[in-house]
């Protein structure tokens, strides 16, 4: 069964691949009619709930996945609930037309930007949400983010006296120096870390300015090394949810309103993997260059 469903996959990346290259009109008219159909199916489905992990913290209770690619939707919602936000600023980079951490606020938003590098994701979700979303106001941008422009593209879409609420940052792979570069302060902050790399290490991949990640667990930078540049930037770990995929950071003004977690301590493993897993990983990880962070 498993076989069969990789060769149907397998066959319809191939006639999408060749519309693509020789009908792009049919194939963008593919891409949009399956993305709304998608869209739609999860708009309407149920919130779920289901736990990844041992080791959770309190926040992890109110965990729950509507839109998110896991059950950052929940969380999410707390913190801004506690927070009292009403009026939401936000920005996303990295996204899937269908999963991402943006849509579940879509209607308490005030503006939104979105970034994304694939042109297929932008062209659906920005035609999802003229449907959807037809009076909000947002800004999808189809473009590779640096650490050299991240600033840039911001200040093009708010103002000056526009705070940010919250960014989310999921670009697997250079993650660590993109919030590195922000030279703004928004209240939370929601980033890819990769649990592989254990909890106690304080590292990151070396930085590339066209990295691609081509799917295996060399990605990223480790839980610690988020935290630790958090920390220098007046952020606070509050949140690591049970699919051990993001870390939330708050800004230090408002984390009166939240339990601060140890990194090492609160760091979770998916219950999916067993120890020879994590020996094969280890191993594997080891012949891969790192960046040691303080």
């Amino acid at each position: 069964m498993l076989k069969l469903g990789r060769k149907i996959k397998k066959i319809k990346c191939e006639i999408l691949n060749y519309l693509k290259n020789s009908f792009i009109h049919i194939y963008l008219f593919c891409i949009l009619l399956a993305g709304i159909y998608k869209f739609i199916s999860i708009k309407f489905r149920k919130k779920t709930n289901h736990k990844y992990s041992n080791n959770l913290d309190e926040i992890n209770n109110h965990e729950y996945r509507k839109y998110s690619q896991n059950n950052e939707d929940g969380i999410i919602d707390h913190v801004f609930s506690k927070i009292k936000l009403n009026k939401i600023n936000f920005i996303e980079i990295g996204f899937d037309y269908y999963e991402n951490n943006s849509l579940n606020v879509f209607r308490k938003s005030n503006r939104i930007l979105l970034i994304e590098a694939s042109k297929d994701k932008c062209f659906v979700l920005k035609n999802i949400l003229s449907i959807f979303f037809p009076f909000k106001k947002k800004k999808i941008l189809n473009t590779f983010v640096t650490k050299n422009n991240i600033n840039e593209l911001v200040n093009n879409f708010y103002s000056k006296n526009e705070e940010i609420d919250c960014i989310s940052i999921d670009v697997d792979g250079n993650d660590y120096f993109l919030m590195e570069a922000i030279n703004f302060m928004p209240k939370l902050i929601v980033i890819e870390y990769n649990f592989w790399l254990g909890k106690e290490k304080s590292i990151t991949i070396p930085y590339q300015e066209d990295y691609s990640w081509d799917g295996n667990i060399y990605y990223g930078a480790s839980l610690l090394a988020l935290n630790n540049l958090a920390n220098k930037k007046n952020y606070s770990l509050i949140a690591i949810d049970s699919s051990c995929t993001n870390a939330f950071f708050i800004r230090n003004d408002l984390v009166h309103n939240f339990s601060i977690l140890d990194p090492i301590k609160s760091f979770k493993i998916p219950t999916k993997y067993n120890n020879t897993d994590l020996l094969f990983a280890k191993k594997f990880l080891e012949k891969k260059s790192f960046i040691n962070i303080k």
